[in-house]
């Protein structure tokens, strides 16, 4: 009885302890863990005339940079609120750069640099613009492009979408598209369902792909227009939308390869939207942590100090088996929970009240 109670008193000092490093050490953070705005293999090339100057190319490479990290960032209706920022802004934004190759050959000077902004000033920049950031990570999909023209549904290797989806690219492709093989029945499905392809249950045609993320593309082509029918599901996020395009001629190469890049900038940013950081509105949560010991404790907040979402958090109160923390954090709780899953642990919301579990 005596070991039990003295084992008990040990367990309040160290979580007393504990705690009030936590409280009086406020775990301010925003995006420090993995750094998103290192941006590598800026590439820059000239002549090397009479006159030279290797800070041009600098300049060249900070500008440049400064558009391949806002087109990997924002979505792409945000990108004309900073295209008129100045050089100069953009190198007040960089916390270093390195010169990772550097060539002077035959006349011609060409270089790669790799550039590191400060996340501090730069998320300042784009709250001041009332812009949100993404921090999408890289997924896998299965695309499924259906293609009807006047009518008439187009097989798999005949369909323009299907063939020249891989092949046309755009800037920061962060999803890798899959193409289903082709498969009679399915397409018979898709036949019977066409003029109510709203109600049409792509789950079952996706499921045998053994990936949960699609992009289902219902493409009818009449009368010079070609009305799309766009759903989406990555990580359970489903979103669906109809898009027009104008087009006379249904074999217009170069029209059809824009169409197919603005399809997939659309998508992108589909995905980039779930993955919002709203600097603009941060929130809190409250949540009831149950543990077992002071390591428990100490690897929960070693997960919070990890997660990039979290500005900051803090213990509230505490006993000898459970803690409530509050956590300010960017984003939604949604995200937020996803990645706690991640780290092994599970945010359920009971009647209102959040909790936090280690999964075993």
């Amino acid at each position: 009885m005596q070991k039990y109670f003295l084992n008990t008193i040990r367990q309040y000092i160290f979580i007393i302890l504990t705690a009030t490093v936590i409280l009086l050490i406020l775990q301010t953070k925003i995006f420090s863990q993995e750094n998103i705005f290192k941006v590598e293999k800026v590439k820059v090339a000239g002549l090397e005339d009479i006159n030279f100057s290797r800070d041009k190319y600098i300049n060249r490479a900070f500008s440049k940079s400064f558009k391949m990290l806002m087109s990997k960032i924002l979505v792409s209706s945000d990108l004309k609120k900073i295209k008129n920022v100045k050089s100069n802004k953009i190198k007040s934004l960089i916390n270093s750069f390195q010169i990772t190759e550097e060539k002077y050959e035959k006349g011609e000077y060409s270089a790669a640099f790799t550039i590191v902004y400060n996340e501090k000033k730069l998320t300042k920049l784009l709250a001041n613009k009332n812009i949100s950031f993404s921090q999408p990570r890289k997924i896998s999909s299965v695309i499924f492009p259906i293609l009807f023209i006047e009518d008439q549904l187009q097989n798999f290797n005949e369909n323009f979408f299907y063939n020249k989806w891989l092949e046309i690219e755009i800037e920061n492709e962060i999803i890798e598209f899959i193409l289903p093989l082709e498969d009679l029945d399915d397409l018979e499905k898709i036949q019977k369902m066409k003029n109510r392809i709203e109600d049409f249950d792509i789950s079952d045609v996706i499921k045998k792909y053994n990936e949960n993320n699609y992009v289902f593309l219902f493409m009818d082509y009449k009368n010079k227009k070609l009305n799309t029918y766009l759903k989406t599901s990555f990580e359970n996020n489903v979103i669906s939308k109809n898009i027009s395009y104008e087009i006379d001629n249904i074999k217009n190469i170069s029209k059809l390869n824009f169409i197919i890049k603005d399809l997939k900038i659309k998508i992108t940013d589909l995905w980039k939207e779930i993955n919002f950081v709203n600097l603009l509105m941060p929130l809190s949560i409250t949540i009831k942590f149950k543990h077992k010991n002071i390591n428990d404790l100490d690897k929960l907040k070693n997960t919070l100090n990890k997660i990039n979402l979290i500005d900051n958090y803090n213990i509230q109160k505490f006993n000898i088996d459970h803690s409530f923390f509050e956590i300010y954090y960017f984003g939604n709780p949604k995200r937020l929970s996803s990645e706690l899953y991640k780290f092994g642990y599970e945010l359920k919301n009971n009647q209102g009240h959040w909790e936090l579990f280690a999964n075993d």
